[in-house]
C-alpha cells in the first residue's frame, strides 16, 4: 500500500521534533535505523545515495526551503502556507511483516532487501513520471527536471506497536528543472501516479519473496495488495489494532 501526505511550514514543527538524529520520537525513534537519501535529483542537492541522512539536512530543504550543503536558497522562499514536501509511506501486507517478525533471521534479511527493492521500484516509477513542475500564469506550461530526492526511513512496527513494515519516503517540495530554476512539484501529477506506484510496489514486492523464499501469494484487492498464503487470519487480524482503531 502507498499512502501520502503532504509536509507544510505550519506543521514542521512536529516533523522537527520527530525527525532529529538520535533524539527522533517516530522517523528515527528508538531502534530503528537512520534514514538514507535516494533518487535522481539528489547531485543538484550535493547529497551521495545511500549517505546518511541528517536533521541539519532535512531542516534545510524542509524548513527553509535551502541548499542542504551550501546554504542557498533554492528558487523562492516558503510562504507561510506552503506544502514543502510529500511523505510517501511504502507499506507491507500484513502478512509479510509476520513473516518478518516470526520468520527468523535469514527470512527477515530477505523480506527487509525485498521491501527496499520493491520501495525503490515504485520511486523509480514516479521519478520517470511525476518529477515534473510547472511554469508560467497559472502553471500553464509543465517542464521536466532533474527528478527527485527521497529521504528514506524504515519503520519496523505500527503506531500501536503492531509489526508493520514500512518506509517513509520523504519528498522536498523543490525540483531543479531543466531550464536551471528550482521549482515545485506538480502535485497533480504526484496524485494522479500514486496508485500506480502502490501497485508496482505490491507486484515488485512479491515477486522479490517468491524469487528470495519461494513463498505464494493469494488473489490482489482492488488495491494490488495480496497477501501470503499459509499465514494464519488470527495472527494477522491479532497485529492490526490501527485498522480495528
Amino acid at each position: 500500500m502507498l499512502s501520502s501526505a503532504k509536509i507544510g511550514r505550519t506543521s514542521w514543527r512536529y516533523y522537527q521534533a520527530t525527525v532529529a538524529v538520535g533524539a527522533c520520537e517516530y522517523y528515527l525513534g528508538a531502534g530503528e535505523q537512520p534514514g538514507v537519501w535516494v533518487g535522481r535529483g539528489l547531485a543538484e542537492l550535493g547529497l551521495e545515495p545511500d549517505s546518511e541522512v541528517s536533521e541539519q539536512q532535512l531542516e534545510a530543504v524542509f524548513a527553509r526551503g535551502l541548499h542542504p550543503v551550501t546554504g542557498q536558497a533554492l528558487g523562492r522562499a516558503w510562504r507561510a502556507d506552503a506544502v514543502t514536501g510529500f511523505d510517501l509511506t511504502f507499506s507491507a501486507p500484513k502478512s509479510v511483516s509476520v513473516l518478518w517478525a516470526l520468520g527468523g533471521a535469514t527470512a527477515q534479511t530477505h523480506v527487509a532487501q525485498a521491501h527496499r527493492a520493491a520501495v525503490l521500484a515504485a520511486l523509480a516509477y514516479l521519478d520517470s513520471h511525476a518529477a515534473l513542475s510547472r511554469r508560467g500564469t497559472d502553471g500553464v506550461e509543465q517542464v521536466r527536471t532533474g527528478g527527485f530526492a527521497a529521504a528514506l526511513f524504515d519503520h519496523r512496527t505500527s503506531r500501536a506497536g503492531d509489526p508493520q513494515l514500512h518506509t517513509h519516503a520523504l519528498v522536498p517540495n523543490k525540483l531543479l528543472c531543466a531550464d536551471g530554476v528550482w521549482r515545485t512539484v506538480d502535485g497533480h501529477e504526484l496524485f494522479h501516479h500514486k496508485k500506480a506506484a502502490g501497485v508496482l510496489y505490491q507486484a515488485a514486492l512479491r515477486a522479490e519473496l517468491h524469487t528470495r523464499l519461494g513463498v505464494v501469494f493469494g488473489p490482489s484487492s482492488a488495491h494490488g495488495q495480496a497477501e501470503i498464503l499459509g499465514v494464519p487470519t488470527e495472527v494477522m487480524t491479532a497485529w492490526s489494532k490501527r485498522t480495528a482503531q
